[in-house]
């Protein structure tokens, strides 16, 4: 029989670190600064100093990459509808926090400019969406190739159904 190891493919490796960079980078980037004043003083806003909707979905995402992370070092992939709603979610807080930086700064724009943490943090948001689409694809190319078939000792076909990658389900 198998030894029983998750086989992780190259891209596998790829979304982990990914949606791991993304999650550790997140945080950091929430204590950078974000905005700055435009005057002559120079005065800096991190994240937790503007809106309180975009610093609700930071944390959230950070959650999320988080757990696409450890689910991938675990041998655990997300299954492909839970990946499109992770993925889902990161363009709506890309959308928010690119809004929020460009747009609609706090303070106003003629106050306000963009400070480079917030660069940091559409990086790091961004690198935890790019795991999480890596993840989808893995799983669409899984589904797509559908189960195996293995034959039995009297010559009949039984299917053999995967539940996670490496890891077979027992026939008849």
């Amino acid at each position: 029989m198998g030894s029983g190891r998750s086989v992780r493919s190259s891209r596998d490796n790829l979304a982990r670190v990914l949606a791991g960079a993304g999650a550790l980078l997140l945080p950091v980037a929430m204590f950078l600064p974000w905005y700055r004043d435009a005057d002559a003083d120079g005065g800096t806003l991190t994240v937790w100093g503007g809106y309180w909707f975009v610093i609700a979905e930071l944390l959230v995402l950070f959650l999320v990459g988080a757990g696409l992370a450890l689910g991938v070092l675990a041998g655990r992939l997300m299954a492909g509808p839970a990946v499109n709603v992770v993925i889902g979610f990161a363009f709506l807080v890309t959308i928010t926090v690119v809004i929020a930086l460009f747009i609609a700064r706090p303070g106003g724009n003629a106050a306000t400019a963009v400070a480079f943490g917030g660069f940091v943090g559409l990086a790091a948001i961004n690198t935890i969406k790019g795991g999480a689409i890596l993840m989808a694809i893995d799983a669409r190319r899984r589904m797509a190739s559908g189960p195996a078939l293995a034959r039995r000792d009297d010559g009949d076909r039984q299917q053999i159904l995967a539940r996670w990658p490496g890891s077979w389900g027992r026939g008849r």
